[in-house]
């Protein structure tokens, strides 16, 4: 029965620190990895079954990325000047980590993984600011919802390309970007056909509707990993060396995608979320729980200087990618710095695509993971005091702007 003291350790644990955060109006986010850290490997040892509190996690990094999919709209592409916002995000943000990670003397690989991380805002905080603030009636808001929306793309993206470059080589990533694509298509195409069917499933009263969508969840995510296996064995007998991954959180993504077309599905969606919300924080927990802080890297001078370079980089791309879409958007440098404001915040992605790297059995160095994990941490704690002050961010920068450079007369 020591599983049921693990849970109790995780849930108690998180409990406190979430409702502390709460309290203080801050996210939870980083106090669920802080619990994990004080109480797992590398703090007290508390837990007795780490390999069972790790699989809860991913079930949660699945859901979410489930529920993500689910709300997505494609549609929202074609609308004037979403695809320019996206790609001027992307664009300085992910350019900005890749090249500081090169600096500091990461491998391309891992300069890769660090831009990624540093790309990817919290769009749990960064939402949740504008509904505090009560800023959705604002220009800037649906700017920001949409941004959040785009990263969700660029992110199932690079989580086929990341787990491709990590499984295999460079050489590989077409066969499994083709298999992944394949299996996504599979996967549009069933759910389409059997809308009808599953359609009257979905409206029942009783346990039969959770109980399909986390049978489509598992079994289409089994199938993912057993592709993987079946394309391995295959190319052996062939004399191939192939590693191919197919992620099971990409699956997920476009899952939840297909049955946003079954309209009956919002009844159970619900509970869906509320199972999402209990195993993404174990996920967080276990996170921290597996990590191990070499504290000699912690307190070197080269590790606090890369994290505050990283830290500055990354407030200011936000602020510089915001401003050139609200500039061009919306006609307002102001508005854009709100934009940049609201992003700063990083959080659940920039641990889920380290997380699922780490789950590909390659290792990265202890530089990489300690400043993504401390990154974040900071990062969701600052970029939470951003986005609720974005309004006097916004318009103290143009203050000091209009003293630096007097508009025209």
């Amino acid at each position: 029965m020591t599983f049921l003291v693990d849970l109790a350790i995780v849930t108690v644990s998180c409990l406190a620190l979430g409702l502390a955060s709460k309290y203080l109006r801050q996210a939870a986010i980083p106090a669920y990895i802080i619990a994990g850290i004080i109480l797992g490997e590398g703090g007290f040892d508390l837990i007795t079954s780490y390999e069972f509190v790790e699989w809860l996690g991913k079930i949660g990094v699945i859901l979410l990325m489930f529920y993500i999919g689910y709300e997505f709209n494609f549609k929202g592409i074609k609308e004037p000047g979403r695809l320019f916002a996206g790609c001027t995000d992307f664009g300085v943000n992910f350019i900005a980590g890749f090249s500081l990670g090169l600096v500091i003397g990461l491998s391309l690989i891992e300069a890769f993984i660090l831009a990624s991380a540093v790309y990817i805002s919290s769009s749990a905080i960064a939402i949740s600011s504008l509904i505090e603030n009560k800023r959705l009636i604002y220009p800037e808001a649906e700017t920001v919802v949409w941004l959040m929306v785009f990263e969700d793309i660029i992110l199932a993206i690079l989580l086929v390309v990341l787990t491709s470059i990590m499984a295999g080589s460079l050489a590989m990533i077409p066969v499994c970007l083709a298999m992944t694509l394949l299996l996504i298509v599979f996967i549009l195409v069933l759910i389409g056909k059997l809308s009808n069917f599953i359609s009257p499933l979905f409206e029942r009263d009783d346990e039969i509707p959770i109980l399909l969508t986390f049978a489509l969840i598992f079994g289409f995510s089994s199938l993912a990993y057993l592709l993987g296996i079946l394309l391995q064995a295959l190319a052996h007998l062939l004399g191939i060396s192939l590693q191919c991954h197919i992620s099971e959180v990409i699956v997920a993504f476009f899952l939840g995608s297909a049955l946003s077309g079954v309209t009956s599905f919002k009844k159970p969606f619900g509970a869906i979320i509320s199972f999402k919300n209990l195993f993404l924080t174990i996920f967080f927990f276990s996170f921290g729980m597996l990590f191990q802080f070499q504290f000699a890297t912690l307190s070197s001078t080269y590790f606090v200087l890369a994290l505050l370079a990283l830290i500055t980089l990354s407030i200011f791309g936000k602020f510089v990618s915001g401003a050139i879409i609200g500039k061009r958007l919306h006609g307002s440098l102001e508005t854009g710095l709100r934009v940049g404001a609201y992003t700063t915040p990083r959080g659940e992605f920039s641990i889920v695509l380290l997380a699922v790297v780490i789950g590909t059995g390659t290792g990265i160095s202890e530089l990489l993971l300690s400043l993504v994990v401390a990154y974040v941490i900071i990062l969701s704690i600052m970029g939470s005091g951003f986005a609720k002050h974005g309004d006097r961010i916004g318009k103290a920068i143009m203050v000091g702007i209009n003293k630096l450079m007097p508009p025209a007369r």
